[in-house]
C-alpha cells in the first residue's frame, strides 16, 4: 500500500484473521463483542500503523502519487501525521471501551514503532528535521556518539513537545552555545565552525546583525513607514493606536542602528545619524501621555530592559530615551540616576509628610505643637518648621514628574505617597495663618527661645513679629531670616542710639544749647554711662573756676550686663570698620589684567617660599608680584581664587590677582598694606575682638585648605584691624588635612599657625581674662559661605581646578584617587578634567559641611557646648 492520503480514513472491516495473518495485528483482541466503535476504531489504528511502516521502509511504488517523498523533513511530517492519526484512534478505542491493559499495548507499539523510526534516521537528517523544527544549533547535542541520539528522543512524536527530558536536550544546545560565544571549544568546534556547519552567519558584536545593502535598504524604508504612521496616530488618533505605533517606531529604529553592513561604510553611519534624527523630531512634535507608553514600559521591566525604580520614577519622554538604543550612555546613565535621586526624593517627601500631618492635619484643625514653654519643646517646633519648608520643597520638586510617573496610572494614584498630592501641599499662608493663632497663646520669652533654636542672632531684642516671621520664614518664602534679623538690628541700633543721644545731651556743656558731641565722646558716654565732665559742667553753672578733675577709675562692666555688651559690640564694630578701610577694595580681575605695571624690585624684606617683587600700579600704589616659576602660574590662580572666597564670605583678604609679566613670568599680584604692623604674638594680649577675628579666619582658612596661617602671615592695620596675608598654600592639602587642634603641615614653632596657638592657648587658660573663644563667632561666616550656590563656587574655582590638574600640583594625587574611586577606573586612566572635577566636588562638599564641622570642632575638640548651637544656624 502506498503513502497517498486517499485511503488514510478509510474504513475497514475487520473480521477473524487467520494464524499466518496474527503478525499483523496490533494487539491481542478481546474474548468478549467489540462495538462497532470500537471496531472502527481499530480499523483506523492498524491503518495508521500500516501507513507508518510504509513511510519507514517505502516499497516501490509504481504510481508517482504513491511515492514517499525524500526530503527527511517532508518523510517526517508524514510520519507525524500518522502517529497523530493511530493516536487519535488509540482514544477512541478508550472512549468506546476497550480495556486498560489493551490500550496500554497499542501505546506501547506505537512508541515502539516511532522510535524504530527515528533511530533509523542518520545524524544529518536528524540535524536537518530538528532545525526545521525550532531546535537551535542541533550539531551541538549528540556530541559524544555514544548511546540514542538526543534529538531521537526531541523529535519523538509519540511523547508530548513541552515535557522536561526534550526541554533539557535544548537547553544543553544553548549552553554549549554560550560557551562558544565566550570563545571556549565545544566537541572540537569554535563558533566559527558550528555557523560554518550549519551555513548561517556569526553573530556580530554590539547586538547588532549582518544585513547586506539590500537589507540595510528595506530596513531604513520600514523606519520610514513607521514614522508616517507614527505622526499620523499622535495627531488624529491618539490611545492604543499610538502607543502601537511608538513601539513600532522605535523597534525600527533600533533595527537601523544595529545594522552592520561593511559594504556601505560611511554612508551606514550618516543614513543611522538621520534616521536618529527623524525619530528625535517626531518625539520632540507630538506629546507623549503616560498611557501611551504604559505597554512598552510593562514589556521592558518583564525582560529586565528597564528596572521598577525607572519605571515608576521617570516621565513618559525620560523613559522613551532610556529604552531608546540610540540614547548616548552618558545621558541614559544620568536617566538612571535621577530615578534613583527621585525614589530617595520621594521616601523623604514620604517621611516629612508623615511627620507633618502629626502636627498639621489640615481640614481647619489648629496645629498640635506643644506649648513652648514645655522641656524640648523649643526643638520640637524648630524641627516642625524646618520640616514643613523641607516638605514644600519636597513637593514642588515631585510635582513636575510624579503625575506624569506609571504610578499616577492606578484608580489612588497617591495612595502610596499621599504627600505628592496636590491636595495636601503645604500652602506657606495657610499654615503661617495657623501658627500665628498658635503662637498668639505663646510667652515672648518662649518663642525667642524657638527663634534662637534656628539661628537667630539677635531674639533676645526681637519682637513678637520680628519671632514669629522668623520661625515662619522656614517654610513661608515671602519672609527672609536675614532680612529679619537685620531689621531687629535696625530696630535695636536705633534705640541705643536714642540712648546716647540722651546721654549725650546730659554730658553737654551748659550755656551751649544743641552742641553736638563728638563720636570719641560719645562712646565714652556710652561706656561709663556718667558724664565725663560732670565736674567741670557744675563749676560752669555756677561761675566759679573749675576744680582739676580728679580721674575715676574705669569700672569695668559686669559680664553679660547691657553696658558690657554695648562695649563688646562697639569694640566688635570698631575693629570690623578698622579691618575693612585699611585693607584694599576688590576690583574686576580683567581690569588689573589690562594694568602695566612699572619695573619691579626686590622684595628682599620679605619672607615666603616663592621670589617677590615690588611694582608701581598706575595709581602708583605699591603692589607684590609673586613668580610661579615650577607650575607655569596654576599657585597664582590658586592663591587669587582663595582671596576671592574669603572676600565672598566676609573674610578679610587681600586680592589677589593671576598675573603674567612682560617677559611671561606667570604667577600673582596683590596690593601692600600701607603702615601695617606684625600681630602680636601673646595670645595673652589679644582682645576679644581680636580673637573673634581668628576664630572667622579659621573658617575661611579650613574651607580653602589653607594651613600656612603662622605668626608672620598675620598683620595689624594701621587702624587696628587684623588680617591674615600670604594664601599662597590654599588647597595644598585639600582633601587630606584634617580640622584639628593638633593639625599643622606646615610645622611646629615659629610656623604654628595662629588659629592653633589661639585654641592651645584657651585650652591651657592662657587667654586674657574675660576674654574667651565664642562659637558664634564663626556664625556669620559660615552662613555667607553656604549661602554661595554650588555654581558660583565652581565658576570661581574654575582655573584653579584645571590649571592646577594640568601642572600636577600638590593636591593632584588625592584627587587622582578620588576621582578614580568614583568613576571606578585604575587611576593611570583618569584625565585631568576628571581630577579637576573631583577637585570641584570636594570644594563644593567641604562647603556644605562646614556647619556641622564647626560644630563639631568646638564641641569635641574644645569642649564649648555653645557650639552646638551652629548646627540649627546660631551661636551663643
Amino acid at each position: 500500500m502506498g503513502t497517498g492520503s486517499k485511503s488514510s480514513h478509510a474504513s475497514y472491516a475487520v473480521g477473524p484473521t487467520t494464524a499466518s495473518e496474527a503478525d499483523d495485528v496490533v494487539a491481542e483482541a478481546p474474548a468478549q463483542p467489540m462495538s462497532d466503535e470500537e471496531i472502527q476504531a481499530k480499523a483506523e489504528l492498524l491503518v495508521a500503523m500500516n501507513l507508518m511502516e510504509e513511510i519507514a521502509d517505502p516499497p516501490f511504488a509504481i504510481d508517482f502519487e504513491d511515492m514517499v517523498p525524500t526530503d527527511p523533513v517532508e518523510r517526517y511530517d508524514l510520519f507525524v501525521g500518522q502517529v497523530e492519526q493511530a493516536q487519535e484512534a488509540i482514544e477512541k478505542m478508550k472512549a468506546a471501551g476497550a480495556s486498560d491493559e489493551e490500550i496500554e499495548a497499542h501505546t506501547k507499539a506505537l512508541k515502539a514503532q516511532t522510535l524504530a523510526y527515528l533511530n533509523s534516521l542518520d545524524e544529518d537528517d536528524l540535524r536537518e528535521i530538528a532545525e526545521a523544527k525550532g531546535f537551535e544549533h542541533p550539531a551541538l547535542v549528540g556530541l559524544s556518539g555514544k548511546g540514542q541520539h538526543p534529538l531521537v528522543h526531541w523529535l519523538d512524536p509519540a511523547y508530548p513537545g513541552g515535557i522536561p527530558s526534550k526541554e533539557k536536550i535544548q537547553a544543553a544546545a544553548l549552553n554549549r552555545y554560550q560557551q562558544l560565544l565566550a570563545g571556549e571549544t565545544v566537541g572540537g568546534m569554535t563558533l566559527a565552525d558550528l555557523h560554518e556547519l550549519e551555513g548561517t552567519e556569526p553573530p556580530v558584536s554590539n547586538g547588532s546583525w549582518s544585513a547586506t545593502p539590500e537589507e540595510a535598504k528595506a530596513a531604513g524604508g520600514a523606519l520610514t513607514g513607521t514614522l508616517k504612521t507614527y505622526y499620523n496616530a499622535a495627531k488624529y488618533k491618539g490611545g492604543a493606536a499610538h502607543a502601537e505605533a511608538l513601539k513600532s517606531m522605535l523597534a525600527a529604529e533600533h533595527k537601523v542602528a544595529t545594522i552592520d553592513c561593511p559594504e556601505l561604510g560611511e554612508d551606514l553611519d550618516k543614513a543611522k545619524a538621520q534616521a536618529k534624527l527623524m525619530v528625535d523630531q517626531a518625539l520632540t512634535h507630538n506629546q507623549l501621555w503616560t498611557t501611551d507608553v504604559k505597554s512598552l514600559v510593562a514589556e521592558a521591566v518583564a525582560s529586565g530592559e528597564l528596572t521598577e525604580t525607572q519605571a515608576n520614577h521617570l516621565t513618559p519622554r525620560e523613559l522613551v530615551a532610556l529604552m531608546r538604543s540610540t540614547t548616548p550612555e552618558s545621558e541614559a546613565n544620568s536617566l538612571t540616576e535621577l530615578a534613583d535621586k527621585r525614589k530617595q526624593q520621594l521616601a523623604d517627601l514620604d517621611a516629612a509628610f508623615t511627620t507633618h500631618s502629626a502636627v498639621a492635619p489640615g481640614d481647619g484643625e489648629p496645629l498640635k505643637l506643644p506649648p513652648a514653654g514645655d522641656p524640648q519643646a523649643p526643638q520640637a517646633i524648630a524641627a516642625w518648621a524646618k520640616n514643613a519648608g523641607e516638605l514644600k520643597d519636597l513637593q514642588h520638586e515631585a510635582h513636575g514628574w510624579y503625575i506624569k510617573s506609571q504610578q499616577s496610572l492606578g484608580d489612588d494614584p497617591f495612595a502610596e505617597h499621599p504627600g505628592a498630592d496636590a491636595a495636601k501641599y503645604v500652602k506657606p499662608d495657610s499654615l503661617t495663618h495657623d501658627f500665628n493663632a498658635w503662637a498668639k497663646g505663646q510667652k515672648l520669652a518662649d518663642l525667642r527661645t524657638v527663634a534662637g533654636e534656628m539661628g537667630m542672632d539677635n531674639n533676645a531684642t526681637a519682637t513678637r513679629a520680628h519671632v514669629q516671621q522668623y520661625i515662619a520664614a522656614a517654610f513661608n518664602p515671602k519672609y527672609d531670616q536675614q532680612s529679619i534679623e537685620e531689621k531687629v538690628s535696625a530696630t535695636s541700633a536705633k534705640k541705643d542710639a536714642a540712648k546716647m543721644s540722651k546721654a549725650a545731651a546730659v554730658a553737654a556743656p551748659a550755656g551751649k544749647p544743641g552742641g553736638e558731641l563728638a563720636s570719641d565722646a560719645a562712646v565714652q558716654v556710652l561706656a561709663s554711662k556718667l558724664p565725663a565732665n560732670a565736674t567741670a559742667t557744675a563749676a560752669a553753672a555756677s561761675g566759679k573756676p573749675a576744680a582739676p578733675a580728679v580721674p575715676k577709675p574705669t569700672k569695668t562692666p559686669k559680664p553679660g550686663s547691657f553696658n558690657a555688651n554695648i562695649h563688646a559690640l562697639m569694640a566688635k564694630v570698631q575693629h570690623a570698620k578698622a579691618t575693612s578701610q585699611d585693607v584694599p577694595a576688590r576690583v574686576d580681575a580683567k581690569e588689573v589684567a589690562g594694568w602695566t605695571f612699572g619695573p619691579g624690585t626686590k622684595a628682599t624684606n620679605l619672607g615666603g617660599t616663592y621670589a617677590k617683587t615690588v611694582h608701581a600700579a598706575p595709581d602708583g600704589s605699591q603692589w607684590l608680584f609673586k613668580a610661579d616659576h615650577n607650575h607655569g602660574g596654576a599657585l597664582g590662580h590658586t592663591e587669587a581664587a582663595a582671596s576671592h572666597i574669603l572676600s565672598l564670605g566676609g573674610v578679610p583678604a587681600v586680592p589677589v590677582y593671576p598675573h603674567k609679566q612682560a617677559d611671561g613670568t606667570a604667577g600673582s599680584i596683590q596690593p601692600m598694606l600701607q603702615g601695617a604692623k606684625p600681630f602680636t604674638s601673646s595670645p595673652s594680649q589679644w582682645t576679644q575682638s581680636q580673637v573673634d577675628a581668628v576664630v572667622e579666619s579659621h573658617v575661611g582658612s579650613w574651607f580653602v585648605g589653607e594651613h600656612d596661617g603662622h605668626q608672620d602671615n598675620w598683620l595689624e592695620t594701621s587702624s587696628g584691624g587684623l588680617v591674615q596675608i600670604d594664601r599662597g598654600q590654599a588647597f595644598k592639602h585639600f582633601g587630606l588635612d584634617k580640622l584639628s587642634v593638633d593639625y599643622a603641615p606646615s610645622g611646629g614653632g615659629g610656623f604654628t599657625p595662629v588659629h592653633q596657638k589661639l585654641y592651645q592657648s584657651a585650652l591651657g587658660g592662657g587667654l586674657a581674662k574675660g576674654v574667651k573663644i565664642n562659637p558664634a563667632a564663626a556664625h556669620p561666616v559660615i552662613k555667607k559661605f553656604e549661602s554661595m550656590p554650588d555654581a558660583q563656587l565652581r565658576s570661581v574655582l574654575h582655573s584653579t581646578a584645571h590649571e592646577g590638574a594640568k601642572a600636577g600640583v600638590a593636591w593632584v594625587p588625592q584627587m587622582r584617587s578620588r576621582a578614580a574611586k568614583a568613576l571606578k577606573i585604575p587611576q593611570s586612566q583618569v584625565t585631568h578634567a576628571q581630577v579637576a572635577n573631583a577637585f570641584l566636588d570636594h570644594a563644593v562638599e567641604r562647603k556644605n559641611n562646614l556647619r556641622q564641622n564647626f560644630a563639631d570642632f568646638f564641641v569635641k575638640q574644645l569642649g564649648l557646648s555653645s557650639g552646638a548651637s551652629l548646627k540649627h544656624g546660631g551661636g551663643s
